[in-house]
């Protein structure tokens, strides 16, 4: 994923609140959630290149959401999938193993990434560079992009904030302002300085929107989470471009599954 929108420490039902957009070159293959392991149980998209996933949940009510690390220079092609790791992650199934897993982990083995994990209770991000280094989520709410929580060399990370600043605390009304967050397609008035551009203008604005549009990449899907203690509230999965693509509703198949664990 590009952008994760993290509610965290809501009152009601949902103290946690998710929203993402996978953005991805166009001719990537994918599958929508499902469950892609049984024993144990994991929901979660899948990669159909490198297998793997970029975000994930257990009916128990663990998640793990993936970002890539922005790079100044072409990602080593011969590193291991990042996917891999989120599959383990939420394998792993609650927050003491998933971190134990990751502090193993050789982050030079992967390009550079930002992992969300965590429950309704608690969730951490860690930052895997040339080390691993874990932060807790505080309440209230975050963007990860593809840097460092809350980012402000992200112009998204601001425009997602502008856009919630208000939101409803729970229910439909708060679905349906991640919904327009998410299908955002304005550009940034102003474009982050780079010392040595690699994309026209243009291209770079439309990179910076949170719903990204380009001739070969762009936003692919997304998807809102909402937790609970012990459990997944919603899932919304839309599988598209979010301003062209409807969300659908996958609570229906994911507590089929936990019925047969």
């Amino acid at each position: 994923m590009c952008t994760l929108i993290i509610l965290n420490g809501l009152p009601g039902p949902w103290p946690v609140v998710l929203a993402a957009n996978r953005d991805e070159f166009y001719d990537r293959p994918s599958a929508p959630p499902s469950f892609i392991s049984t024993t144990p149980p994991i929901f979660a998209g899948r990669d159909l290149r490198a297998g793997g996933t970029w975000m994930g949940v257990t009916p128990t009510g663990f998640f793990a959401g993936l970002t890539n690390q922005r790079q100044s220079s072409p990602s080593p092609t011969d590193r291991r999938s990042r996917g891999e790791v989120v599959t383990q992650v939420l394998a792993a199934g609650e927050q003491a193993a998933a971190r134990r897993y990751l502090e193993a982990l050789d982050p030079t083995d992967y390009n550079p990434f930002n992992l969300v994990f965590g429950t309704a209770e608690s969730l951490v991000v860690a930052y895997a560079r040339d080390t691993m280094r874990f932060v807790d989520v505080p309440a209230g709410l975050h963007v990860l992009p593809n840097g460092v929580l809350d980012d402000p060399g992200f112009p998204k990370v601001n425009r997602a904030k502008d856009l919630l600043a208000d939101v409803p605390p729970a229910g439909e009304a708060l679905l349906a302002r991640m919904k327009i967050a998410l299908a955002d397609t304005v550009p940034p008035a102003a474009l982050p300085h780079e010392p040595a551009p690699t994309y026209p203008e243009d291209v770079r604005a439309a990179l910076h929107s949170l719903c990204v549009r380009t001739p070969l990449y762009g936003t692919c899907s997304a998807a809102i989470v909402a937790l609970q203690p012990g459990g997944v509230a919603r899932y919304l999965f839309a599988d598209g471009a979010p301003d062209q693509h409807d969300f659908v509703d996958l609570g229906a198949a994911l507590a089929r599954g936990e019925a047969h664990r």
